[in-house]
């Protein structure tokens, strides 16, 4: 049997069980099994949304990104503080930091050799420190 084949029995399998629900009411029976797929479907991001999203929880999975974050959060850091304060080589500050930025966590400013980062905005430092403080309250 093909992966695509698969895939299709697979599918058809789901319908047949969406179908079931709707038929014993067990969720809303007001519409056909094809039309609560469809409404559910309609939930779904298209594919630039999601990979985007996807390389933004990326770069939140890695406990050195986390711990940057948690330092530049309050103030623009050189990344040779960041360096520093985490105990990390020049290659490995700068690979971190270029994955925090490509997610649109972080921006830099360069001022001669010394390449300064911020948190991107207002509404990004705001969701750093609600998922800290998220975080906090549940260890409580």
């Amino acid at each position: 049997m093909t992966c695509i084949s698969v895939v299709k029995l697979t599918a058809t399998i789901a319908q047949a069980r969406v179908k079931r629900l709707v038929s014993l009411g067990l969720i809303d029976s007001s519409c056909t099994a094809a039309e609560r797929i469809t409404q559910l479907k309609s939930r779904l991001m298209d594919d630039r949304s999601i990979r985007e999203l996807e390389v933004f929880f990326s770069a939140l999975g890695d406990s050195t990104r986390l711990n940057m974050l948690k330092l530049i959060g309050d103030e623009e850091l050189c990344s040779c503080e960041i360096m520093a304060a985490l105990e990390l080589t020049q290659p490995t500050t700068s690979h971190h930091l270029a994955i925090l930025e490509r997610a649109g966590l972080l921006s830099s400013r360069r001022s001669g050799k010394w390449v300064f980062y911020k948190v991107t905005n207002s509404k990004v430092r705001s969701l750093i420190s609600k998922a800290f403080g998220a975080v906090e309250e549940i260890q409580d």
